[in-house]
């Protein structure tokens, strides 16, 4: 058909449509072009518009549509090839998802005119997860899956699956974690990402540095790390202690990096007898050229690091029950690791005897006290206050148990007042409303004096007395575990104890969880993901109401006394503490005559030195290698004739000695003492 032939067609149809009207019908076109007139006349005051914005729903059906051609095979213009798989996709999605794709087939590129297109350096898995975020604007990051899909994402340029791999590393940097991602945000460029995972490294330097992956740390890595004066380190023999290690692991290879690594040692702050004797007993060390004068050089960073904590010491009392109330510690004490008193504030009121306190993300939590059971306070020392948390939901508990969860402080068992019975109800804080709340309670086995650990992101309670919790009523012990699951908020039991018990410690080493104290013949380790115990070695004293604490893969055992005692309940502060320190458990304190250690790989016991001072219902908090032992009293039975001290001890696990520090400001007994990163 040629051109006149369309206008004829035109001029019919425009014809016919003419001849079909009639008067009638002009007549209304004439009065509704009338009426619009009007309508357009008024338009300044009437409004008849109806827009429709499906802004919300759209992007979501559009995608949808776009699965389906995809799914379907409808319009797919592309096939991207890896590792021997083919998806297929089309452009238009890959180019609006991808700056990478958007620029291969918006230029001259030999891929944008190719059919299959083979992408190398990414594995089949992460390509597809990829593909199906363009077309859903959904993704799964997991630990398994993060690194490879991190790094496709970065060579594709997918920015917002990057955001994603971003937040996901960050909301989980951890002692195991910390070294992994700082490599692969150095892998991927991603600054803000490296910075974080290095200054956590600084941060727990002691605990990372005792992980298999440091030893497998870049030279370049290492070097940046000890040279930072950032660096938490307790002391500089650490540091060179730490070098040598990671020399030794391939000597071979790494031999030639010591120099400039030891470069970066502060030699000036490191104990002149401890490098005499390392310089005797290592000869790699010793036989490094020039290394006398770098060890004599006292000008190279003369400057110290920063210092990695403060102690904090709470309530406890100052003189002997004699006194009554006269003899309250009111006051919060701030020390330095060399044990100078660097502030003393007022302590929140009637905070004298605490139930219980934890840290969590390096703000002290606390609760109880001996008239302000329905009181919790939280002291943040990077501004040096204390506030006021949310009351307790249960304002009647008394003896309760503290631990933390994954950044949140949970209040555990205790005894309900004025029935003096064990309580189910477990309590978190909200940080975004300042509220406690109930979350599931313990099953039918509420209890006090049990053991207490978070592990494997879940709270395992071990053990305790059950029943109404008085001298006059017999309570009775439990053999139950209970554990919490926060993701789904139930509680569990799991396998139970070999025998009721009570008074007894939980330590959580290496996602175990290691049982002393109380009646146990041995140390007991409870493996959460077998649901299995073992009987690891015997103490080698009485340890009924110790306490215990972890220290890297150390766990600590302080105190305690013949299971044959039968006097009244102490007050949970009469309790004393244990440390960990590198893998091993440090006992002090109570009626010890020495410091004795536990090693968990060996399952055995070593008698260490003994202490300088009597430490009965002292503290024990733990910095790097060094136990801080903060005063204490005799252990004579009578509570009226107890004589407390203010003499510090510090223990260095190393060395295996006992020194005295300067006195702490008051004398002081049955208090709490935490380490927390300095501000």
């Amino acid at each position: 058909m040629d051109d006149s032939d369309s206008d004829s067609v035109a001029d019919s149809q425009t014809t016919d449509i003419s001849n079909s009207m009639n008067d009638s019908d002009i007549e209304s076109v004439d009065d509704s072009h009338s009426i619009l007139d009007k309508t357009v006349d008024n338009s300044e005051t009437v409004d008849n518009t109806n827009e429709c914005d499906d802004t919300d729903c759209y992007p979501v059906s559009f995608l949808q549509r776009l699965q389906g051609f995809r799914l379907e095979g409808h319009l797919v213009d592309v096939i991207l090839c890896a590792e021997g798989k083919e998806i297929p996709c089309h452009r238009l999605v890959l180019s609006a998802c991808s700056d990478y794709f958007h620029a291969m087939f918006g230029r001259a590129h030999s891929e944008s005119k190719k059919d299959k297109i083979e992408i190398g350096g990414v594995s089949a898995e992460s390509l597809q997860q990829l593909v199906d975020y363009a077309y859903t604007s959904k993704i799964t990051v997991t630990m398994d899956n993060v690194q490879p899909l991190y790094e496709a994402a970065n060579m594709l340029q997918v920015k917002g699956v990057e955001d994603k791999c971003e937040k996901f590393l960050t909301d989980k940097l951890s002692h195991e974690t910390c070294l992994v991602t700082w490599a692969l945000a150095d892998k991927v460029s991603c600054e803000p990402l490296l910075e974080r995972a290095k200054l956590y490294t600084l941060k727990h330097f002691e605990d990372v540095c005792m992980k298999e992956e440091f030893l497998e740390l870049p030279v370049d890595f290492l070097k940046s790390c000890i040279s930072d004066d950032g660096l938490h380190a307790k002391n500089e023999e650490r540091v060179l202690e730490v070098v040598l290690r990671w020399v030794r692991h391939d000597l071979k290879e790494r031999q030639s990096h010591l120099k400039e690594l030891l470069e970066c040692v502060r030699f000036s702050q490191v104990d002149q007898e401890f490098l005499k004797g390392i310089m005797e007993t290592d000869k790699v060390l010793a036989g490094i050229s020039g290394i006398k004068e770098l060890m004599q050089d006292q000008s190279r960073y003369a400057r110290p690091r920063h210092i990695q904590g403060e102690i904090l010491v709470f309530g406890g009392r100052t003189c002997a029950y004699t006194q009554g109330d006269e003899g309250n510690n009111y006051n919060m004490y701030k020390l330095t690791l060399n044990c100078d008193c660097v502030d003393s504030s007022p302590f929140p009121p009637y905070f004298f005897h605490i139930n219980a306190a934890c840290v969590v993300n390096s703000d002290v939590f606390i609760t109880g006290g001996a008239y302000a059971k329905c009181y919790a306070y939280r002291y943040k020392p990077s501004v040096g206050s204390w506030s006021k948390l949310g009351p307790l939901v249960n304002e009647e508990r008394l003896f309760n148990s503290m631990v933390a969860l994954q950044g949140q402080a949970y209040i555990v068992g205790g005894i309900g007042m004025p029935n003096w019975r064990a309580v189910y109800d477990v309590e978190v804080y909200s940080e975004s409303t300042d509220m406690w709340s109930l979350v599931a309670p313990l099953l039918n086995k509420g209890v006090k004096d049990f053991g207490l650990a978070s592990c494997c992101d879940k709270i395992f309670v071990f053990g305790g007395k059950t029943g109404k919790c008085t001298l006059s009523d017999q309570s009775h012990n439990t053999d139950a575990v209970q554990c919490y699951d926060p993701t789904q908020n139930v509680w569990t039991y799991t396998a139970p104890l070999p025998n009721p018990m009570e008074e007894i410690t939980a330590c959580t080493v290496n996602s175990k969880i290691y049982l002393v104290g109380g009646k146990l013949a041995h140390v007991l380790c409870y493996d959460p993901q077998q649901d299995c115990y073992e009987k690891m070695t015997n103490p080698l004293a009485s340890w009924f109401r110790c306490s215990a604490t972890t220290c890297g893969s150390d766990i600590y055992i302080i105190g305690g006394c013949d299971h044959n005692y039968t006097a009244p309940l102490p007050n949970p502060m009469e309790e004393i503490t244990a440390c960990t320190v590198n893998s091993k458990i440090y006992l002090v304190g109570g009626k010890l005559a020495h410091v004795l250690c536990y090693d968990p790989q060996q399952d055995c016991y070593e008698k260490m030195t003994n202490p300088l001072a009597s430490w009965f219902r002292c503290s024990a908090t733990t910095c790097g290698s060094d136990i801080y032992i903060i005063g204490g009293c005799d252990h004579n039975d009578d509570d009226d004739d107890k004589v407390p001290h203010a003499t510090v001890q510090r223990y260095n696990v190393r060395s295996n000695t006992m020194v005295l520090l300067k006195d702490f400001p008051v004398t002081i007994f049955q208090h709490i003492s935490v380490i927390v990163p300095k501000a």
